[in-house]
């Protein structure tokens, strides 16, 4: 049974999807998501979420809007998939931002399933506002922090269940899996520049596909309290559907455009804030340039080269 696993990793609009498809097809593999927003059904245009033709995604939509979701629950089915897909002589193909998601299947060592909940500390917890959990996990753990993305560092949920773990005083390291696997991370760059002007573009495409009725849809069953729709690209466009009930179609007009600047700004500090951590914390892997016309060239050379080695 082969133990290789392949990551394409990066920060958002460095096209990791579209990659991670042909290497997949080229080299008997399938895809692992490791996307934190993907795992909702019914958030799609929002996401982003690519559903590839003849190449199986796997850890996406996994639960509704209004569920919870923590990363040792993700953590739990990630390993099984990756076991699974080794069994099947599969490669697993990890792909996404998400700091957090990715660590949890490449370094499972450490193990947070055994640290239960902590009632008194959540009840204490749940009377503070986001911005003072973000404080206070920040100040625990700044390299944690440094991880997240616009939806976790909203995420009321997630928050206080990583100042759960970094309070824990029993902390012990369990072994999940005794397997070591031979990994190959590819992490993709590009100038910010140039990540902005993609990621502006795709706001607007994603707001031509049909994302305010995406929006509308999802707010017949859930509302802007759930877990789902704490993602920024969904709450930057609540001041929109605050105002559906004014007549004035100028001053809609506006707050749409200010709500879709503020998408843009919010997924440009993602794309700052991956790409730091990707180049602080990802030693082990091997970054390419993706304005650079060959980059792509490179990596099939080095994936061959690497996937047939034994």
């Amino acid at each position: 049974m082969s133990n290789k696993i392949l990551i394409i990793s990066g920060p958002t609009a460095t096209g990791k999807t579209d990659l991670a498809v042909k290497l997949a097809q080229k080299f008997n593999g399938e895809l692992v998501s490791t996307d934190s927003c993907q795992i909702y059904k019914g958030l799609d245009i929002g996401t982003g979420k690519d559903q590839p033709d003849q190449t199986p995604i796997h850890l996406v939509d996994l639960i509704t809007p209004d569920q919870k979701f923590s990363v040792a629950q993700f953590q739990q089915l990630g390993l099984k998939i990756i076991q699974k897909l080794h069994h099947q002589n599969k490669l697993p193909v990890l792909v996404g931002c998400s700091g957090f998601y990715l660590d949890s299947l490449i370094n499972p060592n450490y193990n947070t399933f055994s640290i239960k909940p902590n009632k008194f500390l959540r009840f204490i917890l749940s009377h503070l506002s986001v911005k003072t959990l973000q404080k206070i996990y920040k100040t625990l753990d700044p390299l944690g922090f440094s991880k997240l993305n616009n939806s976790d560092i909203n995420n009321y949920y997630r928050l206080t269940r990583r100042i759960e773990i970094k309070l824990f005083k029993h902390n012990r390291h369990h072994s999940i899996s005794n397997i070591k696997y031979d990994i190959l991370h590819l992490s993709l760059t590009a100038p910010m520049s140039f990540l902005y002007r993609r990621i502006d573009t795709r706001v607007q495409k994603r707001l031509n596909m049909g994302f305010l009725d995406e929006i509308k849809n999802l707010l017949k069953k859930y509302n802007w309290s759930h877990p789902g729709l704490q993602i920024a690209a969904y709450q930057c466009l609540k001041p929109y559907f605050d105002y559906q009930k004014s007549n004035d179609n100028l001053s809609k007009k506006k707050i749409l455009s200010d709500c879709l600047k503020q998408w843009s700004y919010a997924e440009h500090s993602d794309a700052r804030r991956q790409s730091c951590w990707f180049r602080s914390r990802a030693k082990d892997a091997t970054f390419f340039d993706i304005t650079q016309p060959d980059f792509e060239k490179k990596i099939n050379k080095l994936v061959s080269q690497w996937y047939t080695r034994s």
